[in-house]
């Protein structure tokens, strides 16, 4: 499969239509083409975020909204197709799931580089998407040696990962693609509840405490790397506690 065959599937893989061959065929190739692999995290992302909070997306059209909608479209003439490959844009459906949840600039490279509160939404987008829509961090807890192992293999950097402590459990690690780069997702659990650490090599951000997107997050740098708590938002109570406590392991 090539990056042309992946964009005739897309739509189908992300809807969870594509058969079991097409589904290993695309997990084969978007293992070695970082842009395909951005392309269908950005998607997939984007749709399971829509079906979890769709109630809260929900509005009714005012009156009259598709009458003026199809006279509108009969009215205009097509427009030709840029030129631009299918890999720099998304769909319609996750572009505009994009401009609803994150002010449509998350997947802007120059934007996050600039924007804390930009990085900060994607981070909690991806939060959400691993804790309580794929919802399979269970089990037992990993060690730190075993999570630092993973960052080491599957980031090729090394990591100080802080080990599970009182009230705080090491779960996982995972990847996250934000903007223009990799970070290392480290996911915990503070008291039972989710709670994600990234970790984001090459970037440095001043520190400071924000909410974004129903998500309480604290930001901090050290040695060239930025680091960043999320969690649901109204525990920060918790989360100061918890990032007193990263804050001086993850050096």
């Amino acid at each position: 499969m090539n990056c042309n065959d992946l964009a005739d599937r897309l739509t189908t893989v992300v809807d969870g239509g594509a058969t079991e061959e097409d589904e290993a065929a695309v997990a084969q190739h978007v293992a070695t083409c970082d842009d395909c692999r951005q392309t269908l995290h950005a998607q997939t992302t984007a749709r399971t975020v829509l079906r979890a909070r769709s109630a809260q997306l929900a509005v009714t059209a005012p009156p009259g909204l598709r009458t003026r909608l199809v006279a509108s479209a009969r009215a205009e003439r097509p427009e030709p197709k840029g030129v631009l490959s299918w890999r720099w844009s998304l769909s319609a459906f996750a572009a505009a799931a994009m401009l609803v949840l994150t002010l449509g600039a998350v997947l802007l490279p120059v934007v996050t580089e600039r924007s804390t509160v930009v990085l900060a939404a994607q981070l909690a987008l991806d939060h959400l998407k691993c804790f309580v829509i794929d919802g399979d961090v269970s089990g037992s807890p990993i060690s730190k040696a075993e999570a630092e192992a993973i960052v080491q293999r599957d980031h090729g950097w090394s990591a100080n990962v802080p080990a599970s402590t009182d009230g705080l459990e090491l779960m996982a690690v995972r990847y996250c693609l934000y903007g223009d780069g990799l970070a290392a997702h480290v996911l915990y659990r503070a008291d039972g509840q989710p709670v994600s650490l990234f970790i984001i090599p090459g970037l440095t951000r001043p520190a400071t405490e924000l909410s974004v997107l129903g998500h309480d997050e604290v930001v901090w740098s050290h040695g060239g790397r930025t680091y960043m708590l999320v969690s649901a938002a109204g525990t920060k109570a918790g989360l100061a506690r918890v990032a007193w406590y990263l804050q001086n392991e993850a050096r």
